[in-house]
């Protein structure tokens, strides 16, 4: 039972990600089945987002004095219903409100989730463990495309069986039992560090504009360099995906062996120079390559923001917050940095790189000390 309950947290780590890409690749086929234009169609998208992003900045202190489990229990009672009102809704309007719903239901999982990781999971092997959440939410973004892609054939509606059927079987395994975040012993005693919260918060936010959310960009310069069609566009932006997930589990257990602050500044450093090369790269495989580093590096700095953060005064109320900073970031990619690459073509990754190495600085001259038992 505890083994399936285990897998219920990872299973959660899985479905939010899924749910929030699952039409990312269908946006064609979603406006024709509504008769809305591709941009509204997009809107779509936004509207799953921005709430959740939103709502994950007070998630955290709002439920800082009730029990784990049942918060997340609560919100995929919210989540079933409303997956399975997507397969079936006639109206774009309500397929969006309840879209939105179900994005705000999810910015009460994503972070308490990992809470309760934090509950379950000795110190010393706290790093693995959120590696591990975090390689699920990878996968669960590299697999929404494809698993919409296939179910399209039918009908892209289908794709949310799968959040569904994860929603049910979270809800039949029952989460564990852990106590709410403000009475656990894990807490670590002293007033809130603002000055080093705010640089996670940044380092976050440049992580969602700087890799994450310009996907859309490498697709582009892949698609004019080397003429590609769309099909191995997204085989080149999937790399990233993968190697964010075969890196997650790895990139814990280093922080558990070498510190919270090590991995961090590498990740930025390593992120620095994968987007500083990969404008100049000749051949399409190096440019797969260096942005599978990208988004691997970006898995690194996040994974390592929250471990400093849950390991720091206040970090249980703090985790959501400083979260919601890099869906932020996604969110402003496009508009951020469309308009950047119209002007300046594949130079716009150099704008990511800057960014990325002024986080690598601050987090270097960032003066936290992180809790690990």
């Amino acid at each position: 039972m505890k083994k399936l309950q285990m897998a219920a947290i990872l299973v959660g780590g899985f479905v939010g990600p899924f749910t929030g890409q699952a039409l990312s690749v269908v946006l064609p086929e979603f406006a024709d089945t509504f008769d809305i234009s591709v941009s509204q169609a997009a809107l779509t998208m936004t509207a799953y987002l921005l709430p959740f992003a939103t709502m994950m900045l007070f998630s955290g202190r709002i439920t800082r004095k009730i029990h784990p489990h049942k918060v997340v229990q609560a919100a995929y009672i919210v989540t079933l219903p409303l997956a399975l009102l997507l397969l079936v809704t006639p109206s774009w309007g309500l397929f969006m409100a309840a879209y939105a719903t179900i994005g705000i239901a999810n910015a009460f999982t994503t972070p308490v989730l990992q809470i309760m990781l934090r509950e379950l999971v000795p110190p010393r092997s706290l790093g693995k463990a959120l590696g591990t959440y975090a390689a699920m939410q990878s996968l669960g973004m590299l697999s929404a495309p494809l698993i919409a892609g296939v179910s399209s054939v039918v009908s892209w509606r289908l794709t949310f069986l799968v959040t569904a059927a994860a929603s049910l079987f979270i809800l039949v395994a029952r989460l564990p039992v852990v106590p709410p975040p403000s009475a656990s012993k894990q807490n670590v005693s002293g007033k809130v560090q603002w000055g080093p919260t705010i640089i996670h918060m940044v380092s976050g936010f440049v992580v969602g504009i700087g890799i994450i959310g310009i996907g859309f960009m490498t697709s582009l310069h892949v698609g004019e360099q080397f003429g590609l069609d769309a099909a191995a566009r997204g085989l080149v932006v999937m790399c990233g995906g993968l190697a964010a997930f075969f890196a997650s589990r790895k990139i814990g257990d280093l922080a558990d062996k070498f510190g919270v602050r090590a991995v961090l500044i590498v990740s930025a450093v390593i992120g620095t120079i994968a987007l500083a090369l990969l404008p100049i790269a000749p051949w399409i495989i190096v440019v797969a390559v260096l942005w599978a580093f990208a988004v691997a590096a970006a898995q690194g700095i996040q994974a390592t923001v929250n471990l400093a953060v849950i390991g720091s005064p206040g970090g249980s109320s703090l985790l959501s917050t400083v979260q919601a900073f890099r869906f932020f970031g996604s969110a402003a990619a496009p508009v951020t940095f469309l308009p950047i690459y119209m002007g300046i073509g594949s130079g716009a990754f150099w704008v990511s790189a800057v960014a990325l190495f002024f986080v690598a600085i601050a987090q270097w001259l960032n003066p936290q000390r992180v809790e690990r038992g």
